[in-house]
């Protein structure tokens, strides 16, 4: 799987924006910093795996033209990185967003969780590919003045991490999410250290299979 495959199913039919964006990956003549970090990184082609099915499953449900303009967008963010990092950066930040979309959400597994301290949490999963798995959870706390008197606050977090024994975890600067897989109906999210979310948003708690 290659960005060149991505590419192509974007833009089939729109020869114009495939002149625009198409600069595709070819890893016998890599002919990019970009391709030749993606083409020998393997976590890299399975992110890129995994955004070429999201998107695909988007396109199907969502806005296409909408779908469509942000996917080309980031492919020319993409193919401007210049280190590994970079590029793991976009395809997660790319990820995490069709993620959150319809298509995303009906080819991911999907939980919920409502917790005493007035936060409804959702979590998606999507994989495992190679050895990699897609998550986003995202959660809304109301607080004691309710939806109606505007005390409401809402926040999310997502990536691509690879799970050991149904175990993984997700870091961000100071802030650590852990994700444990305790059943095929059930996972528990943990959350540790300073965790920049939103006023009363946390993700931890236990998510049950929708």
């Amino acid at each position: 799987m290659t960005i060149s495959k991505i590419a192509l199913t974007m833009l089939i039919g729109n020869l114009f924006a495939l002149q625009a964006v198409a600069a595709g990956i070819d890893c016998k003549k890599p002919s990019s910093t970009s391709d030749h970090l993606i083409c020998a990184d393997q976590s890299l082609g399975a992110r890129d795996a995994m955004t070429s099915d999201l998107y695909a499953a988007a396109l199907k449900t969502d806005d296409a033209s909408k779908i469509k303009q942000r996917q080309q967008r980031w492919v020319k963010s993409l193919q401007s990185c210049q280190d590994a990092a970079c590029v793991r950066q976009a395809y997660d930040d790319q990820i995490g967003y069709l993620l959150t979309t319809k298509g995303g959400r009906s080819v991911s597994t999907n939980f919920t969780a409502e917790n005493a301290n007035g936060n409804e949490g959702n979590l998606s999963i999507f994989g495992p590919v190679d050895g990699l798995t897609a998550v986003s959870v995202a959660s809304t706390f109301v607080g004691p003045g309710g939806v109606d008197a505007g005390d409401v606050n809402a926040d999310g977090v997502s990536g691509v991490i690879p799970l050991k024994d149904g175990h993984g975890k997700l870091s961000a600067d100071n802030c650590s999410i852990g994700f444990d897989r305790l059943n095929a109906q059930t996972w528990r999210v943990s959350q540790t250290g300073a965790c920049q979310f939103a006023d009363g948003v946390t993700m931890q708690g236990t998510y049950r299979r929708e």
